[in-house]
């Protein structure tokens, strides 16, 4: 439904309007003071702008840098509003990491409900439930099949496992399978996979209860991540049941993943192994069918055409990317191979169709159609850019994503009638939303509609920070020895002017491994080396534990994790992160008049927006400390500008003995003890 203009608010809106701002100021001023929490002017005025969208029926993109106190800003807000509108419909939190998942939940909800009841706002805790995919939740049925058969195996090592699942299927713990000391091959076995409610223990299925109730006015509160957030409402568009309730309010936290989460949701893959596995499962479900010999026969002509379409794509496939994969346009030829594809499937789908089939066929028949639907959309891609990408050695996946995204997201989201509330840290340049709007569609809607602000971080980085930008630098290019000797160099010697407590952040694994593997040489460094792998959370423990590592990292560390404190008192970044070229951003270059359009439009607001990012990670309270590094020669000079106007404002220096003099001035001697 298109959202429809505001209407004019009635004298009792106007008076609840004004009360629910006069609470939120009294809460924020008065009450959460007397629990420890400091007054922020700029947190108190961010809440009462998100409170006047919501009542306003409008989309507020609200930048919060670091030490702002968004969540705070956003859930009082929410919670105020509800109370004066009457609403029962639940908020739903939509947010790119567990993180802040966990955070929520264990931390900022139970926080402000406790406080509210002290004070008497509200009259219940607040309650909420995360939303995530069935496989993070355990299905009672595998589970008892999966205990039986351990328990068959009759092995020792298996006592703790057994006790984790018997706890588990007796209703000792949760469902929710991410807080259980189980293996990924375990929940992977146990988790819910095709569910489609027939089980012997549907009547008492705790999963099948837990949908059952969030689909109710239950929870205060319903959290989850974009992706889910994105499938319910592409599931609503599509006819399908809702996987989400309707809610009253919609708030996308860490809004600058959106664009990221939508392009995997809105696009589509067809991935070469799908087909042969959809087969597999025909052959061995032939004997249960009358025309057998025909789908048998089916089923080895999909299997020859699923292979060639794979080969002629791979022929006519343009330019190479460093993401391993490749642009293409489909052909007569591979057009002809799909259309064959089609058929061949489509009366593969006939055989197998009975009038009373059972559970198996049933699905087997969903799973052609979704296939079927897949081969549609490769047929009627002309609005879309598509590219075939590598998965493994000899594997590939063919990729779709709508050129027209943006409309769609503001067709399907953003003018609709629930207010939206987007926040994140780095959402502007400047001030500037333009370009996330752009990208987004979110600049498609009227402006009376939107409502725009920017709230800077408290912290003092005129005098807790110093940026370094060496102009001495080689130009980037990994491939040049001198520039990798310069790096290392470089870094070696902050790491010895910051004793240590260093975080280094790289735009490629291939250079983050050469370094480390220099780093390692003997004394090439005095403090302990960490390098982030897919181990994430817990290199980033041991690095905080250390008191005063090194720890390098890729881009993903750039963002989402919380290091306050000594530990990370220099930041170092190897290289600006531009974004690397892709079938989506050579298409979104034909868009530009000129390369020179489409690099100060496109690629540099991309770089200084996660650079703004990465440069977050280094002041976390108001007493830290910290240097940032860039050695990157561009950023002393072609985009020196561009990046002094997007960070904070802060000293900045050519002289690297400044970092040490600058540290030395800043912290304890227990800094340097370490």
């Amino acid at each position: 439904m298109l959202a429809k203009a505001p209407e004019p608010e009635t004298p009792a809106e106007n008076d609840g309007r004004k009360r629910s701002k006069e609470l939120l100021a009294y809460i924020f001023s008065e009450i959460l003071p007397r629990h420890g929490m400091v007054l922020r002017d700029n947190q108190l005025s961010l809440s009462l702008t998100m409170l006047d969208a919501l009542w306003e029926n409008k989309l507020a993109l609200c930048e919060a840098e670091v030490g702002t106190g968004k969540t705070h800003a956003y859930i009082l807000a929410a919670i105020v509003y509800r109370l004066f509108k009457g609403s029962i419909r639940p908020t739903v939190i939509s947010t790119s990491t567990i993180a802040l998942q966990k955070a929520l939940t264990e931390e900022y909800i139970p926080q402000i409900s406790t406080v509210l009841l002290e004070h008497r706002i509200i009259n219940r805790p607040l309650t909420f439930a995360i939303r995530k995919g069935k496989s993070h939740y355990a299905c009672d049925d595998r589970v008892r099949n999966y205990l039986s058969s351990i328990r068959h195996n009759n092995r020792r090592s298996d006592g703790t496992l057994m006790e984790t699942l018997t706890a588990l299927f007796s209703g000792g713990c949760p469902i929710d399978l991410d807080g259980l000391p189980l293996t990924d091959y375990v929940k992977g076995r146990i988790c819910v996979n095709h569910c489609h409610f027939h089980c012997d223990l549907s009547a008492v299925c705790r999963y099948r209860d837990f949908l059952r109730k969030t689909q109710t006015m239950a929870y205060d509160f319903q959290i989850a991540n974009h992706n889910l957030v994105l499938a319910d409402i592409l599931s609503q568009k599509g006819g399908r049941n809702r996987l989400l309730p309707q809610s009253g309010i919609l708030i996308f936290d860490e809004a600058h993943k959106l664009l990221d989460a939508a392009r995997q949701m809105y696009g589509m893959t067809f991935d070469a192994a799908e087909l042969e596995q959809l087969v597999s499962s025909a052959y061995r479900s032939v004997s249960g069918i009358s025309n057998r010999k025909e789908a048998s026969l089916l089923c080895g002509e999909l299997l020859r055409l699923n292979s060639l379409l794979f080969d002629v794509i791979r022929h006519e496939a343009g330019v190479h990317y460093d993401k391993g994969c490749q642009a293409f346009d489909f052909t007569t030829g591979s057009i002809r191979i799909l259309n064959a594809l089609a058929a061949a499937l489509g009366r593969l789908s006939v055989c197998f169709y009975l009038p009373r089939a059972g559970n198996a066929h049933k699905r087997l028949l969903n799973r052609m159609e979704q296939e079927q639907a897949k081969l549609s959309v490769l047929l009627d891609s002309s609005e879309s850019i598509c590219w075939l990408e590598y998965t493994g050695v000899s594997t590939y996946r063919l990729c779709t994503l709508p050129k027209a995204l943006d409309f769609l997201l503001y067709e399907d989201i953003w003018n609709q009638e629930t207010p939206c509330v987007l926040t994140s840290a780095t959402l502007s340049i400047g001030g500037d939303f333009s370009h996330f709007m752009h990208q987004t569609g979110i600049d498609l809607l009227e402006q009376r509609r939107l409502l725009t602000v920017s709230k800077a971080s408290p912290f003092d980085y005129e005098n807790h920070a110093l940026l370094y930008l060496p102009e001495d630098m080689p130009f980037p290019d990994r491939k040049n020895g001198a520039y990798l000797t310069a790096v290392l160099e470089r870094l070696t010697e902050l790491i010895r002017q910051s004793h240590g407590h260093t975080l280094v952040l790289f735009t490629s694994y291939r250079m983050m491994e050469l370094v480390y593997q220099e780093l390692l040489r003997p004394q090439a460094v005095a403090y302990p080396l960490f390098c982030m792998g897919k181990g994430r959370l817990e290199t980033i423990d041991s690095f905080r534990k250390s008191g005063n590592g090194v720890l390098l990292a890729s881009d993903s560390a750039g963002e989402g994790i919380d290091l306050p404190g000594d530990i990370l008192s220099s930041l170092v970044v190897v290289r600006l992160p531009f974004p690397t070229p892709d079938p989506v951003s050579e298409y979104e270059r034909t868009l530009h008049d000129d390369f020179y359009s489409y690099l100060s439009e496109r690629i540099v607001p991309d770089m200084l927006i996660k650079l703004r990012q990465w440069i977050g990670r280094g002041i976390r309270r108001e007493t830290d400390t910290c240097v940032f590094s860039i050695l990157d020669s561009r950023a002393a000079g072609r985009y020196k500008n561009d990046i002094l106007a997007a960070l904070p404002d802060m000293p900045v220096t050519d002289r690297i003995d400044d970092v040490g003099r600058f540290l030395l001035s800043h912290k304890d001697e227990s800094y340097f003890d370490a």
